[in-house]
């Protein structure tokens, strides 16, 4: 029994270091993402904290450099800010080589007010908005509270796919 056991331990140990590494860059300015990091880290993620030229997170897929912006109400809020990025995102797609994403976090955000917090969700109507504004070339896709790290998670996955029908049929 022990040498089975020991076997079976070796077999598990050459089958892990045949995986290939899934690598998520972090944008060093995503200080406040410790906890997602640290989800990912544990999902069995190396996660590669740099200064990214665009967006904030970033991998190599089949569909390219898959660039992830990820953005709160408050920051679809600063439109100036928001429609610059999108430029750079749009910019990135028409060269070729990336797959940019926008992630729209349903973070909850406070505003610090006087007495009380005041908690500022998206609305319904604010969150459509900013699909039908954005849309083109750039995808997006959306988390909810609490559940960043594990739509990181599943956005890498999708990217890995050897194929992507509604992707390969698009006008």
């Amino acid at each position: 029994m022990n040498e089975q056991i020991k076997r079976e331990l070796a077999f598990h140990s050459r089958l892990k270091k045949q995986r290939k590494a899934r690598v998520i860059e972090i944008d060093t300015h995503e200080d406040l993402d410790r906890l997602t990091e640290l989800l990912l880290t544990g999902m069995g993620y190396t996660v590669v904290r740099r200064l990214l030229p665009l967006g904030d997170y970033q991998w190599g897929s089949p569909l390219g450099q898959v660039i992830v912006e990820r953005k709160t109400p408050a920051d679809a809020r600063d439109v100036e800010r928001l429609s610059k990025q999108v430029v750079r995102l749009r910019d990135a797609s028409s060269h070729g080589g990336c797959f940019p994403i926008l992630l729209i976090d349903h973070r909850e955000e406070y505003n610090t007010g006087r007495y009380t917090p005041k908690y500022q969700p998206w609305s319904d109507s604010d969150f459509d908005n900013v699909l039908l504004s954005i849309g083109g070339r750039v995808r997006i896709a959306h988390c909810q509270q609490g559940q960043l790290a594990h739509r990181l998670d599943s956005l890498y996955r999708w990217s890995m796919k050897s194929s992507h029908g509604l992707l390969d049929t698009e006008v």
